[in-house]
């Protein structure tokens, strides 16, 4: 019935690109400033939340009292 059987992981690619394609065709509809903003923050959240960690772990290596993870 099916050309690609349902379990095979190249549907499931199938899909995937599909999806990305549309999701491509969705953002190049956007303003430019938008498309930067949503770039630039895709970069600066990450790292703000691996900064803050670091911070952290360094407080709690100079103050272990302070800091309980737990």
């Amino acid at each position: 019935m099916f050309l690609i059987p349902p379990d095979s992981l190249s549907r499931l690619l199938v899909v995937m690109v599909a999806t990305v394609v549309e999701i491509m065709n969705f953002f190049a509809v956007l303003d430019p400033l938008i498309i930067t903003f949503m770039q630039v923050a895709l970069v600066i959240g990450p790292l703000s939340l691996v900064g803050l960690f670091l911070l952290l772990r360094k407080i709690e290596k100079d103050h272990p009292e302070r800091i309980r993870w737990k």
